[in-house]
């Protein structure tokens, strides 16, 4: 068994029984806990969740448009 700093010891104390449910049912609490927090607190989640299209200027990202290219002719003042 490899050697992971002192780690494997919290399974002497807490069997795995009993710990890894503990742990798994913890982050799926939190997990609930800050999509409930996203959902009602601000008006953007629902709406993602929901398919819905996102509103004000963040929405679109257009790509800039690039000015025309002078010719190297009228660049250099030649006729």
């Amino acid at each position: 068994m490899a050697y992971t700093d002192g780690q494997h010891g919290i399974w002497l104390v807490v069997p795995p029984k009993i710990g890894l449910p503990l742990l798994l049912g913890t982050v799926t609490l939190i997990a609930l806990l800050v999509h409930a927090a996203l959902m009602s607190n601000t008006t953007w989640f629902p709406a993602y969740w929901q398919g819905g299209k996102a509103k004000g200027p963040s929405a679109a990202i257009e790509a800039p448009t690039a000015a025309p290219i002078a010719s190297s002719a009228s660049s250099n003042g030649a006729k």
